[in-house]
């Protein structure tokens, strides 16, 4: 039922209600003026007094931040012992805020004046941060895997830090995906799996993390994990080595002196070398030497005028090659190569996709609008991307805001775009149920529902009947494979990328979409459902 007919039916409620013979009503009442009085403001001594009431009637918060006001001496008289005292009070009520903050400290112990007023503690760091880690504190697991990991004042024991750093990177924790990719790799704690190891490297990446992205770079020059792709490794290269990383700025120098996947460029390879020098590289002053003696000194001038003036973010370019980017070789027109659908998540023009319909293309374009959209970050484990469309957009998706609750055989709607050339290019609508809660091999990033999907759904919208998102379809089995393993053809066996995976994509990327639900939130209808998704779907191009 509509809000307008809610109120259609509220309205003679309230008129029959106010139709008693008894009740009088002046024709002019007279106004009564009412005065809000905002509360005073507490002096500091005053919220101090408020705090210590607090504390002293075991308010955990109140006990941590009085603590840490005796601790760091702010507005009172410095008392490390009464501040340890209180933090300890909250951390055993199971404070985890006070847990972390009081591993911390025993970790290292607090030093004044040149004199150890707490003494370190191991034993009580490693309790508290457990305490605070089986609370699901991810920065808590990350501490306590590093001691296990690098024996830091107990027992190394990789499986325990590998346990420990799993829990911390699945909630997006930078530096543990980082050392899950490390473990992987060289079988640490948990069996060798270079699949794996892509995969966690690939998360921190996303994230940011340049040593994660050029040891993917190395990883896909070699085809660890991954396909061998030299492309995309010196893609990887060049993504770190413009944020100052300087292990990718070597490998990049040795690519552009090779000249086996970028234009070969030996000035360029002398810069790179240089700056990579410059930021404490050991092998980059003698690869620079070993180019110096192929230049002649007028290319040396050039080449350390180019590392001289380099900045963060930029490229190098030389006279030789004015390439804007310096760095594929093409020798043809981009061309489309395939396409899906995306979901515009926010006014700013963020729009969500696969990983698989915009990996490796030079421009992505959204059919009907003008310019290129541009890839911001993805995560190719989920396969999800965040793209920013060229435009913002009035009309954006809601989320579902408890993707946790969605349930096994609810009815989802899917709107899309496939097989363009062929259906409709307004878009085409299919419904189905949420067959499974997890998806292909148990992945419980995924969900398998029996939408039908065809080529160019990659990307879709997978709604609830509010019309709010619960997943992005991902993939189909595949009908041949299955039928030569099994000797059967799938039903309508498809998967989508899940709401609390997408959720927390979002957060991760701080990207300010909505979500649905509310008071008045109720079913829709599929027409308009249809009318809606319509105006925050669009179609994908990857052009190479």
């Amino acid at each position: 039922m509509k809000f307008s007919n809610i109120t259609m039916l509220i309205v003679p409620f309230l008129l029959l209600a106010g139709c008693d013979e008894k009740t009088t009503v002046e024709e002019n009442p007279p106004v009564v003026e009412q005065v809000i009085t905002q509360p005073e403001k507490l002096t500091p001594e005053q919220e101090l007094e408020k705090l210590q009431k607090e504390a002293e009637e075991n308010d955990i918060s109140a006990q941590l931040k009085l603590g840490l006001i005796y601790l760091n001496g702010g507005g009172v008289e410095k008392n490390i012992v009464k501040g340890l005292d209180l933090l300890e009070k909250s951390a055993n009520s199971g404070n985890a805020e006070a847990q972390l903050k009081l591993a911390k400290i025993y970790l290292k112990g607090i030093e004044e004046n040149g004199l150890m007023k707490i003494p370190e503690n191991i034993s009580k760091a490693v309790e508290f941060y457990r305490a605070a880690a089986e609370q699901g504190v991810s920065e808590a697991q990350f501490f306590l895997a590093e001691m296990y990991y690098k024996a830091d004042g107990i027992y190394k024991i990789d499986e325990l830090a590998f346990k420990w750093y799993e829990k911390s990177a699945s909630q997006g924790h930078i530096e543990s995906q980082f050392r899950l990719g490390w473990m992987y790799k060289h079988g640490e704690g948990i069996e060798k799996n270079l699949v794996s190891a892509a995969k966690w490297y690939q998360k921190a990446s996303d994230q940011g993390d340049d040593e994660a992205t050029t040891i993917l770079g190395t990883m896909y020059y070699s085809g660890e994990g991954v396909p061998k792709d030299a492309v995309k490794s010196i893609e990887l290269f060049q993504k770190a080595a413009v944020k100052g990383f300087s292990m990718a700025q070597i490998r990049l120098a040795v690519a552009c002196y090779q000249g086996e996947v970028v234009y070969k460029d030996k000035i360029s390879a002398y810069a790179w070398a240089n700056l990579a020098a410059a930021r404490g590289d050991e092998y980059a002053p003698r690869f620079r030497g070993i180019i110096e003696k192929e230049l002649t000194k007028a290319e040396i001038i050039e080449a350390q005028k180019l590392s001289a003036n380099w900045k963060l973010g930029d490229n190098l370019l030389t006279s030789n090659n004015n390439n804007s980017s310096n760095i594929v070789q093409t020798n043809h027109q981009p061309t489309q190569q395939k396409y899906g659908t995306a979901i515009i998540v926010s006014k700013d023009g963020h729009a969500l996709t696969n990983h698989h319909v915009v990996n490796g293309c030079n421009e992505i374009k959204i059919a009907g609008r003008d310019g290129v959209a541009k890839l911001i970050t993805s995560d190719s484990a989920n396969d999800i991307a965040l793209l920013q469309l060229p435009n913002n957009n009035d009309n954006f998706a809601k989320i579902n805001p408890e993707p946790n609750k969605l349930r096994q055989g609810e009815d989802v709607i899917v709107f899309g775009y496939p097989l363009n050339s062929v259906l409709s290019s307004g878009g085409n609508l299919t419904f189905g149920t949420v067959s499974a809660l997890s998806g292909l091999g148990n992945n419980t990033n995924q969900i398998q529902i029996t939408a039908p999907i065809q080529p160019g759904s990659s990307g879709s919208p997978v709604m609830d009947k509010k019309g709010d998102i619960v997943g992005i379809v991902s993939m189909k089995l595949d009908d041949t494979k299955m039928a030569k393993a099994t000797g059967q053809i799938g039903q309508t066996i498809n998967f989508a990328v899940n709401g609390q995976t997408v959720k927390t994509f979002l957060d991760t990327n701080n990207v300010p979409y909505k979500t649905g639900g509310g008071f008045f939130s109720m079913e829709k209808n599929n027409a308009d459902i249809a009318e809606e998704a319509k105006k925050w779907t669009v179609l994908v191009e990857c052009w190479k």
